[in-house]
């Protein structure tokens, strides 16, 4: 029983390896659908099948990719949403407008002072309406912490600081009680 156990265990791992073993490049211009869209770069090709084909977009507008944190549906903390904001570099402004868009804040709210230094943020905001939400509070906080990459935040609203001094990244914002 022994010997039948190995024997088809040899012929199993043959077969798989013979599976996995690399296969004839093409290496032609054109894939198995035609020749590629103008503009793209065409990589080698297994089997007829592009492995990798990516424009080349010369005239794109430059983003910034960002991280938004905004309050769930049953309020029992936050949600990460990923999204991009238009310019090569981040602006605080344009940050805060993505907020607006996701939802997390109201429009209209401009910032009035933004400072970084030395890993502290500090923002003003014109006003806010949920400036007593905890949870918008924190989104805020763990929204320009993280983008800007700062250990703490002090937020006011029309000068008036928000609560008890610098705040840090909430890591736990999953689930806030």
């Amino acid at each position: 029983m022994k010997k039948f156990m190995v024997m088809a265990a040899g012929l199993m791992m043959a077969a798989v390896l013979g599976a996995c073993a690399p296969t004839a490049r093409n290496t032609g211009e054109t894939s198995e659908h035609g020749t590629a869209p103008a503009g793209a770069a065409q990589q080698e090709t297994v089997d007829g099948v592009a492995e990798k084909e990516s424009m080349v977009v010369t005239d794109a507008d430059p983003t910034v990719t960002v991280c938004v944190y905004s309050v769930k549906s049953d309020k029992s903390g936050l949600k990460q949403n990923m999204d991009g904001i238009d310019g090569d570099e981040l602006d605080a402004q344009e940050l805060l407008d993505k907020m607006a868009e996701v939802g997390v804040i109201e429009e209209g709210i401009t910032v009035d002072k933004f400072e970084q230094k030395d890993g502290a943020l500090t923002l003003d905001l014109s006003s806010l309406k949920e400036s007593s939400d905890k949870l918008v509070v924190m989104a805020i906080a763990n929204t320009f912490i993280q983008n800007y990459e700062a250990k703490t935040l002090e937020l006011s609203v029309a000068g008036e600081k928000i609560g008890d001094g610098p705040m840090s990244f909430e890591k736990n914002y999953k689930k806030v009680n």
